[in-house]
């Protein structure tokens, strides 16, 4: 007979994970007991903020990522990075230890108890879609397939807690039962697609925005096929990018509002039929609100809502309005000039290769060299802002916290990602960014990985440096590249120089080790999307003081 402990790893792998991340404590060591005898392969890492940070990554890549910690000073300290899950819908299960069922019986002060046995649940209540306490061994099974379904279900993080002294415990295997399937009002979805079709066909200059829920649930392939079948072009996002494969004919680049290429956000905003699809409308999602989109211009579909102009449609399943809008009676729109920025970026001259460093070649540089399968995990700051430029015609993977912005989620995340996907992975992070979370190389000196860690040294927190500057956005100088001597492991290169840099790129895609490659800027440089957005808050900044 399995104990819960035994059943909950031997479900989980069956639901495809290989992977699983934590750190021990002592009410979450009998539960790790348990993890290390499975099938899964826990990587323990450094601090619970990275525990978090590296599930949410192998979760965005694997569609289902496990953190396990220990009771409230594990858990609680891997807060920030389950919100950020929560927040751009990752399917994240956290595992947390707790103490056991007669430890709270009389309340005592117990090591690790902030108010009550029950206040990290209700915590994590706010950043997840379902949560359970195992208190019970006969009903473990149930709760565990619970939460984990509603995880599955909804792309959010999920909670369980498992007293110490239950994990051990014979559990109840539970009764199959066939699961639900949950189907649109058929009137409701008839209407909607009627009245979308009808805009499409009215419309002189659709244009599809492809966002991150479409990966999420695995639905891109039908957006692609709208795309291809009516001849629309198409625009991921930040959230999204390399979701849309850059070479497809109809891809027109990266829409983020203000922060866009302009001949992007031009296209997509002049359009009288903005179709949304699986996208969050956030202020990244809105450049920071410079986006201009009139609503009744646009069509907005996703898990949780559907709207055609300015009519909502309640009771849409997300797969069925995009099937129906694939099979609807819209007629081919002709063949337009769309602003398709060219997949290959231009190669560096040799004059260029002599020159300074800045954030824009930066991004070129790595669009040049990288090889084909690789996986970009971008941090806050101009290390995603600057990803927008980011162009090659090589298929690759792209992940990034584009919405919540969290510093220091790249290098962890890159940890999630490696585990979960083969190619070579990229590490984009800035300074300040790396200095939060960087040490979890260690992790990956631990565990063999050989990521290009690329860090972009502007001397501070140069993002915010471009809103309001000030001395707290200095930091302290570190000497980057000594890390790898530190940890014995790994190829520290400074570079400073374009030239350096393409030619670092290229001897790291070419090497078998890990490499950290600090990238050296001036301090008041950025990319132009970041300016744009400076210039725009700045605007905001000056209109605000008028008032």
């Amino acid at each position: 007979m399995a104990t819960v402990g035994e059943f909950l790893f031997d479900y989980l792998h069956k639901q495809g994970v290989t992977h699983a991340f934590g750190i021990p404590g002592d009410f979450a060591l009998p539960t790790f007991r348990w993890l290390e005898r499975s099938k899964i392969k826990l990587i323990t890492m450094t601090h619970e903020p990275s525990v978090g940070f590296a599930a949410d990554g192998y979760a965005r890549v694997n569609g289902l990522g496990v953190a396990c910690v220990t009771y409230c000073v594990g858990g609680l300290n891997m807060l920030n990075a389950v919100a950020c899950a929560y927040a751009e819908k990752s399917p994240l299960l956290v595992i947390s230890g707790g103490p056991g069922t007669n430890d709270r019986q009389k309340d005592p002060l117990l090591h690790h108890k902030v108010r009550t046995f029950d206040t990290q649940r209700r915590i994590f209540e706010e950043v997840t879609c379902a949560t359970a306490v195992l208190l019970d061994a006969d009903t473990a099974a149930e709760e565990i397939m619970r939460v984990v379904e509603e995880v599955q279900a909804q792309c959010r993080p999920g909670y369980i807690e498992i007293p110490y002294d239950i994990v051990d415990m014979p559990v109840k295997l539970p009764v199959l039962r066939n699961k639900q399937l949950v189907t649109s009002d058929k009137e409701n979805l008839e209407a909607c697609l009627k009245e979308a079709a009808e805009m499409i066909n009215k419309a002189k200059q659709p244009v599809i925005v492809a966002d991150v829920e479409l990966h999420r649930h695995g639905f891109t392939d039908i957006a692609v096929a709208i795309a291809d079948k009516f001849n629309i072009p198409i625009a991921a996002t930040l959230l999204s990018k390399s979701v849309i494969s850059e070479t497809n004919p109809h891809y027109i680049g990266v829409y983020s509002g203000g922060l866009s290429e302009p001949e992007c956000q031009k296209y997509v905003e002049t359009s009288d039929c903005a179709i949304l699809l699986g996208a969050f409308i956030t202020d990244v999602f809105l450049g920071l609100f410079t986006a201009s989109l009139e609503r009744k211009n646009c069509i907005l579909t996703t898990t949780e809502k559907t709207r055609v102009g300015l009519h909502g449609y309640d009771d849409i399943v997300f797969k069925e309005f995009l099937e129906g809008l694939r099979d609807a009676p819209i007629k081919p729109k002709s063949a337009v000039k769309n602003p398709n920025p060219k997949a290959d970026p231009t190669p560096l001259t040799d004059k260029e290769r002599k020159e300074a460093l800045d954030v824009e070649t930066f991004f070129r540089i790595v669009g040049l060299t990288m090889e084909e399968g690789s996986t970009v995990v971008c941090d806050t700051g101009d290390a995603l802002i600057g990803a927008i430029g980011l162009r090659t015609s090589k298929r690759n993977n792209f992940l990034a916290d584009a919405y919540y912005l969290s510093m220091g989620f790249a290098v962890p995340a890159s940890i999630g990602a490696m585990a979960a996907s083969e190619g070579r992975t990229i590490v984009i992070v800035g300074d300040g960014a790396f200095q939060m979370t960087g040490i979890e190389l260690s992790t990956v000196a631990k565990e063999g990985m050989k990521p290009i860690v690329c860090i972009i040294n502007n001397d501070g927190y140069g993002t915010q440096r471009h809103i309001i500057d000030g001395k707290f956005n200095e930091i302290h100088p570190w000497k980057y590249t000594k890390l790898c001597d530190m940890l014995s492991y790994g190829k520290g290169m400074r570079v400073a120089t374009k030239g350096e840099l393409e030619a670092a790129l290229k001897e790291a895609f070419a090497g078998d080790e890990m490499y950290l490659i600090e990238a050296v800027v001036p301090r008041d440089n950025s990319s132009r999307a970041l300016r744009r957005m400076a210039e725009q808050m700045s605007n905001e900044r000056d209109v605000n003081k008028r008032k």
